[in-house]
């Protein structure tokens, strides 16, 4: 079988001294800090994982790559973001999504965090995470400045600034108009779910965004987005003519429908911008993974190697398949059920996975033929982990350690890797479980060593 890039990643955490390991626990057993901005969890991780800066930032290459393929694959399919809403047969038309925009726009990549788990160092990436709604970014930053402090010969450093790469992609988003500077709208907005309905608040949210507020060379409005008015004309808000709306959310969890409204009608007539087109959310569909692997042997020789060698294998089932792929796909299936998981195609949050290997052979095919018929599933190959030993708090300062699976996760903005989400499990979290925060997981962050 090709084989992708020779990408390997470890935590390098064990081979660190052990006087400075200790010290940097210390530290954090003493700090008053959690990861996220929002409410935590019954647990934190007190130390990072710490990486190679050579692997990390090849890491963060090969998932700019496996992007890449996964738009390539769309846009074998879709010429717009209508079409590739048809293609998904996805009947949840996102609210603010532009359906003539052409899948050639460089902006559908503008912001990313594609998930990946090791297995036995090599990265295998389950989920691509493409769009705004990408939460989290100021407290791990935090989390990384501090424990590199700790550090007691600062020799491990934080990753490159997400923040920093963000505020550069902001201002690269921003046009500059005849003799003047464009202006970003950076608001708040009430939710259902996602960071806001979180955070519990305006003021929260607010400072939450400051730093999108604060980015250097732009000229910045901080207003709610029921503020906004105009159309297909313009958009302002609080007076002011705006180009950009720095959009980290998803139009489909934001409660104001009316202000929607508004900047859907100049997102559509091109008055406005959206810092990443709401039509990006289309590509973290799990069946553009499947696509990937259908398209095999239209892939560049070094494409083809990539998705073999980093994708795990996935396939699709659901309404307008043929009847001759269904059933190939469910024969397999039934053949290689211990080894593989099955997933709702726009599902997040670990909501609806299911690992064969816990379902009796009688039922899996069943389960499978009635979930399909109801929306796309897929099923992918179970990629058995990497683990590593990790320490803990809880809130009420009990301490624990245990041996736990992983997910890392780069950020990518423009294509470039700044900064890094990691989830593992808890001391809690029940074996076998996804390795996501709603089902227990805890998030962390990451430092890097420089290379010897």
């Amino acid at each position: 079988m090709e084989r992708g890039p020779d990408v390997t990643l470890y935590d390098l955490w064990p081979r660190l001294p052990g006087g400075a390991r200790s010290e940097l626990l210390r530290h954090a057993a003493e700090a008053g800090w959690w990861v996220l901005d929002a409410r935590p969890g019954r647990w934190e991780a007190l130390r990072p994982l710490v990486f190679a800066a050579t692997d990390y930032q090849r890491f963060g290459e090969l998932a700019a790559g496996v992007l890449r393929c996964a738009l390539l694959a769309c846009r074998r399919r879709a010429g717009t973001a209508g079409e590739l809403c048809r293609a998904l047969d996805d009947h949840r038309e996102p609210r603010l999504l532009d359906p003539g925009q052409r899948l050639s726009d460089p902006a559908l990549l503008r912001m990313a965090r594609p998930d990946a788990l090791m297995a036995g160092g090599r990265p295998w990436f389950v989920e691509l995470n493409v769009g705004p709604n990408i939460y989290g970014v100021p407290g791990l930053e935090r989390r990384s400045a501090a424990f590199a402090r700790a550090w007691p010969d600062g020799t491990p450093a934080e990753p490159p600034s997400t923040l920093r790469a963000r505020a550069l992609a902001l201002a690269g988003a921003v046009p500059v108009p005849d003799g003047g500077r464009g202006r970003v709208l950076v608001p708040t907005w009430r939710a259902a779910s996602g960071i806001a309905a979180k955070l519990g608040g305006a003021d929260a949210l607010r400072r939450y965004l400051r730093p999108a507020a604060e980015a250097v060379g732009l000229e910045v409005t901080v207003a709610d987005l029921s503020e906004v008015r105009g159309g297909a004309g313009g958009l302002w808000a609080a007076g002011d003519r705006v180009d950009v709306v720095f959009n980290q959310f998803a139009g489909s969890v934001v409660t104001d429908t009316a202000a929607l409204d508004v900047l859907r009608e100049a997102v559509r007539a091109g008055s406005v911008r959206l810092f990443v087109p709401e039509a990006a959310c289309l590509l973290s569909a799990k069946q553009v993974l499947a696509w990937m692997h259908e398209d095999l042997d239209l892939y560049t020789p070094a494409d083809r190697a990539l998705v073999l060698g980093h994708v795990p294998w996935t396939a699709w089932l659901g309404p307008g398949q043929s009847a001759e792929r269904r059933r190939r796909v469910l024969a397999r299936a039934a053949r290689e059920r211990p080894g593989l998981v099955v997933k709702p195609s726009s599902g997040h949050g670990g909501t609806g996975f299911v690992a064969g290997v816990d379902v009796a052979a009688g039922d899996w095919v069943d389960l499978l033929a009635r979930r399909s018929r109801e929306g796309t599933l897929v099923l992918q190959r179970r990629i058995v982990p990497d683990t590593t030993w990790m320490h803990f708090r809880s809130v009420d300062g009990a301490r624990d350690t245990a041996r736990v699976p992983f997910v890392v996760s780069p950020f990518l903005l423009n294509g470039r890797t700044a900064g890094a989400y990691v989830r593992h499990a808890g001391p809690e979290t029940a074996p076998g479980a996804p390795v996501n925060t709603a089902a227990g997981a805890v998030s962390n962050t990451v430092l890097l060593l420089p290379d010897p």
